[in-house]
């Protein structure tokens, strides 16, 4: 049994509520990362295009946020426009912007570089001293989105119906606007990019293969992918955490794939989704639909399609993930910025752009949502100040799920919904997102949950078992490892499992970022399907049958259990069960028997009872003889009453 062998290192108050804790001792060398390490100023390097969002800190008037700005070069200089407010806010000559180098750029907001020619007075500060965003009333002048053409950038704005396009430019030294039409886009990429299709090994019953990222590109454009999607051409679209978007085609024949760079200058899009059709891109602050009007493969209008939720520009409050559910709503996490409305909560937003609505709270930094094919949300938070461990929900309107800073309510809450299952920072210190597979897809997994490691770049079948009142569940590792930490995952038109990931703090991640395709080889899998608790233990349905005499051996099995403490502490030590001490309860395995049809062995242990972590493990070869070794974490919140009608102890 593993044994918790990291020590946590407390870290300053200013950090406390956000960044991984370094480890000590027996762990891997990145786990042991702390900001040096991650130090990166690549991103100061990139062609980010003609246009950037982000949240700026404005070098006059005492450093201004503008929360929701579009940094527009100009001949000479540059300018911000201000989103929220729908008006330009700064200009400069000299230089256009500078990017922190801080936790991979990523950390940043952008400082315009040159000589001031003019600043927007301050808005009214809000409850951290910064200009804090808010949603506008009806008949507001609004943002609308902005088109690309061959003279630069025309900002899209609109009041009471009328919709005004402006051309910014500079004069002279100075700012100036007039009135625009869009012309004919020009194509600023260029020609595709074409990398290796790298096939594999089909030794086990999982191949993956690795889409090649066009990381060596002459705009210096990083990879850190961070959300995909297929078009309905079959396509495939990955968007990255510095802002872009590309386009990949795969030729099976020539074993090769084609980039081509679609869209630049997003502001950290942590999410991308097809929707009518339509691409959609989840920024920070902005759901944007991008549009290629004249099909020659790059987006030249970024049309806002919602951005009617507060934000308060806070540094690790990342908007994240994007799924549709069966009506085509979008949902997704506003994380951080918890003193504002929609600060740690998950939103939905209609497929129109409409209001946003708060369907849950008390999130905190969640960067992995699911959304089954009947409209089961799904998703995991990392652990940290109160989460004590990674925990993996089913999300109910109105849930609370553990952040007291995120509750959003008149009374705090005295405790929490709890999850599907938790998971040890050995298993998944950082949690991906869930993607369901199609039925009839991926053998015996079709149907089910799959989740996706961040912190351990690995994926799991996640197994659920349906009560009266709720939904309990494990998972068991499926023994894929990724080039980066996978944030979330899609299924192909070829029935494969295509996935993206990037590389960050606290990931065994060896790549900045990675598109890799799973799929099966034919060749035996042995997994559990199905996972059922009982009176006295639990029962595991696995995919092929087992050796009778091994499986009914219980010396074949070991059991841990133990609890975890619900505090405003970053994580949580372990606790026994049995007695509240540091540590972890070893759990005698008293029978195991197997069905008639060999698949399913109901493993009996010593004293059943709720527990946040139970670990049940095995090493029982299959029928044919091959070894399926792994083990099954899972969270018994509910135990079944015994064959008398007794509830175990509690």
């Amino acid at each position: 049994m593993l044994a918790l062998a990291l020590l946590l290192v407390p870290q300053p108050p200013a950090l406390a509520d956000w960044t991984p804790r370094p480890a000590t001792g027996l762990a891997e060398p990145w786990e042991k990362a702390t900001d040096k390490d991650w130090a990166d100023g690549r991103f100061r390097l990139t062609d980010t295009g003609p246009f950037l969002n982000a949240t700026f800190r404005l070098p006059a008037a005492g450093g201004k946020l503008v929360v929701k700005g579009t940094a527009i070069r100009l001949p000479g200089g540059g300018m911000v426009f201000d989103r929220n407010a729908a008006r330009p806010v700064a200009g400069w000559v000299g230089g256009y912007v500078l990017l922190s180098d801080r936790r991979f750029g990523l950390m940043n907001t952008p400082t315009p570089v040159g000589q001031p020619v003019f600043q927007a007075p301050a808005e009214p500060a809000g409850p951290d001293g910064a200009g804090v965003t808010k949603p506008l009333p009806p008949g507001s002048r609004r943002y609308r989105g902005l088109s690309l053409d061959g003279d630069g950038v025309v900002v899209h704005t609109a009041e009471n119906g009328a919709e005004t396009r402006t051309r910014y430019t500079m004069d002279n030294g100075k700012v100036a606007e007039r009135p625009a039409t869009v012309g004919e886009p020009d194509r600023r990429w260029g020609e595709p990019l074409v990398t290796p299709l790298v096939k594999g090994s089909e030794a086990g019953p999982f191949a993956i293969d690795t889409l090649t990222l066009p990381t060596d590109n002459r705009f210096r454009a990083l990879l850190f992918c961070t959300g995909l999607d297929f078009l309905p051409d079959g396509r495939l679209a990955v968007c990255t955490a510095h802002g872009d978007v590309w386009l990949a085609t795969v030729d099976e024949k020539a074993a090769t794939v084609s980039w081509q760079r679609f869209a630049t200058g997003l502001y950290q899009p942590m999410g991308l989704k097809v929707a009518g059709g339509k691409l959609v891109v989840l920024e920070r602050g902005q759901l944007t639909r991008l549009h290629d009007t004249n099909a020659d493969g790059e987006a030249d209008f970024y049309e806002c399609l919602s951005g009617d939720w507060h934000g308060a520009g806070g540094e690790h409050a990342y908007d994240t993930c994007l799924e549709t559910d069966p009506a085509g709503n979008f949902w997704f996490f506003k994380t951080g910025d918890t003193d504002t409305p929609h600060g740690g909560c998950l939103l939905r937003v209609s497929k129109d752009g409409g209001t946003p609505e708060v369907m849950a709270t008390g999130f905190r930094h969640p960067i992995g949502l699911g959304m089954s094919p009947t409209g089961h949300v799904s998703g995991a938070d990392q652990e940290g100040n109160y989460m004590p461990a990674t925990r993996i929900d089913e999300y109910r309107r109105g849930g609370f799920y553990g952040d007291l800073r995120a509750h959003h309510r008149a009374t705090p809450p005295a405790t929490y919904d709890g999850p599907l299952c938790w998971l040890p920072r050995e298993v998944d210190n950082s949690a991906g997102g869930q993607v369901w597979v199609p039925a009839g897809a991926f053998g015996p997994l079709g149907g089910k949950p799959l989740h996706l490691s961040y912190g351990r770049c690995k994926a799991f079948v996640l197994l659920r078992d349906e009560f009266l009142g709720g939904t309990q569940g494990g998972v068991w590792d499926l023994g894929l490892t990724f080039l980066s930490g996978v944030k979330c995952g899609r299924f192909g038109p070829d029935g494969s499992l295509y996935v993206a990931g990037l590389n960050g703090w606290q990931t065994a991640a060896k790549a900045d970022g990675c598109v890799q395709r799973v799929r099966l080889t034919g060749k035996p899998l042995d997994v559990p399907t199905d996972l059922k608790v009982t009176s006295d233990g639990v029962a595991l349905t696995f995919s092929r049958p087992l050796d009778r005499a091994a499986a009914e051996n219980p010396t074949n099995y070991r059991a841990a259990r133990w609890n975890y403490v619900w505090s405003k502490e970053y994580g949580s030590p372990r606790f026994r069960a049995s007695d509240g001490a540091i540590g972890q309860d070893e759990v005698a395995v008293t029978a195991a028997k197997l069905s008639a049809d060999g698949r399913t062995v109901r493993v009996s242990l010593a004293g059943m009872a709720p527990v946040m972590q139970l670990q049940v493990g095995l090493n029982v070869p299959a029928a044919d003889g091959r070894p399926v070794t792994g083990a099954v974490y899972l969270t018994p919140r509910h135990v079944p009453a015994d064959s008398s009608g007794r509830n175990p102890k509690r």
